[in-house]
């Protein structure tokens, strides 16, 4: 669980590729007040992080400790942007699926079953 910003981009470039993403494609721009600007460009899978200066697709706001509240799963990215604490600009539909990282990152030692009903 990261401690600070630069932490969880950090982390999240060491990952490289996120199979949950590997129909994405797209630049997620986050402004994070005080901390500046990280890029995370995704290519089917792939993920790159840098602060170079770029057109995002989608940019997501937000301060320091929403990020980490969001980064450590103690809230889900959607609910966080319905209550205020988190802006989207741009491609929504990028931003939506970009919220896979977070819960990816809490989820890898839960097992998936299938919710199914069968008859």
């Amino acid at each position: 669980m990261p401690n600070s910003v630069q932490e969880f981009f950090n982390t999240l470039a060491t990952r490289r590729y996120e199979p949950l993403l590997h129909s994405v494609s797209g630049t997620v721009q986050w402004n994070i007040e005080e901390e500046g600007k990280w890029n995370v460009i995704i290519d089917k899978g792939t993920i790159t992080v840098n602060r170079n200066a770029v057109v995002a697709d989608s940019l997501m706001s937000c301060n320091k400790d929403i990020l980490l509240v969001l980064a450590n799963g103690a809230q889900n990215p959607l609910t966080a942007f319905l209550q205020g604490k988190l802006a989207i600009d741009g491609n929504v539909g990028l931003a939506l699926v970009f919220q896979r990282i977070f819960q990816n990152g809490t989820d890898k030692n839960k097992t998936m079953t299938n919710s199914r009903r069968t008859q």
